[in-house]
């Protein structure tokens, strides 16, 4: 379902692809039959089944492969960097932004316009939005929780609270920011209401961004280096309330990579225990660190494996930065995330 955000967004970018190329270019809701999330976008006489994706530049390697040589299907995005931009084009995704910046190729029309910046305005407004109050620190832990744990949309406020160690008003004011930017809706259901996440994947990826920009340097206690790496993966850790991310949970999920940095997520009080049981230590002049260790941020209990939940592996290893991480990333969504966060 798309939202009035999109809409806007998508005009604007119509219009930013006008300015810049002098074309006529116009924007319509989809066909019936086509997907709510389609707009119908003409430029210069061409169709396209246009998408709306915000924050696409942090989720360049997530963007299935559809995308790519398609040539009836336009991104629509808020706003690309110049890397995002030749990255697009180089995997032949066709797309427009708020700023100008656009990539199409048709046979009789060929544009690539990239390092246009957005204006301080349009940054300012797309930050205000209401539902972006949803997705600051707090906030982002009560999602993932929402995401993980799906029933707790229908749990009342003091429970989510309880479950989520949030207080009552931050989780009110998120399911607010959530209703109005479309993620959550209620329904009645008998004599009841119930609320649930109308559009899984879109919240699912927005969170994803929000936990590289807001919450993972919030929940860095250190990196460190470990001699011995044989422990690495060690379901034993679970006996300090931690528990594996990035490239260990990458691995063990998909069995397809080496680990080469450890990532561990664990209460912070229980930091002294697990630095003395691997005689953990900063490392030694011109060594890069191999463990980085995380504030765990969630309530339950540790899976039996001692890995975290696949959608945090996802956001871990996507956000290092390291290309072989990203393609293990994409295994995982396949395997884990795309039906668990399929709309229904």
């Amino acid at each position: 379902m798309a939202t009035s955000h999109d809409w806007h967004i998508a005009e604007e970018a119509i219009a930013a692809f006008q300015s810049e190329t002098g074309l006529n270019a116009s924007l319509g809701l989809p066909m019936k039959g086509a997907p709510q999330d389609d707009y119908l976008a003409d430029l210069d006489g061409h169709r396209f089944r246009g998408e709306v994706k915000r924050w696409v530049s942090h989720q360049i390697a997530a963007l299935p492969y559809q995308w790519t040589n398609a040539p009836d299907r336009l991104l629509i995005a808020d706003y690309l960097n110049a890397n995002a931009a030749r990255t697009l084009q180089r995997r032949g995704i066709q797309f427009i932004d708020t700023a100008g910046n656009a990539f199409i190729d048709q046979p009789q029309l060929k544009v690539f316009i990239r390092g246009n910046r957005r204006t301080t305005a349009t940054a300012a407004a797309q930050e205000s939005h209401p539902v972006e109050r949803a997705f600051q620190r707090k906030g982002l832990v009560v999602i993932y929780h929402l995401l993980t744990q799906p029933e707790l949309t229908g749990a009342s406020i003091r429970t989510i609270a309880q479950r989520t160690g949030v207080s009552h008003g931050t989780v009110e004011n998120v399911f607010k920011a959530l209703e109005v930017g479309g993620h959550l809706a209620t329904f009645a259901k008998g004599n009841r209401k119930t609320t649930k996440i109308t559009e899984p994947r879109k919240l699912m990826e927005r969170w994803v961004v929000g936990y590289g920009e807001k919450l993972a340097s919030k929940l860095a206690i250190g990196e460190f280096y470990s001699e011995a790496t044989d422990w690495w993966g060690d379901d034993s850790v679970a006996r300090l309330d931690a528990a594996w991310g990035g490239e260990i949970a990458g691995s063990y999920y998909s069995g397809h990579l080496k680990p080469q940095v450890a990532t561990l997520y664990l209460p912070r009080k229980n930091l002294p225990q697990l630095m003395q049981a691997h005689r953990l230590r900063k490392p030694p002049a011109g060594v890069e660190p191999n463990l980085r260790i995380m504030e765990r941020f969630w309530i339950d209990e540790s899976p039996e494996s001692g890995m975290v939940h696949p959608l945090l592996a996802y956001a871990d290893l996507l956000h290092s930065g390291d290309a072989r991480n990203a393609e293990i990333a994409g295994r995982l969504d396949e395997r884990y995330l795309t039906d668990a966060f399929r709309t229904a």
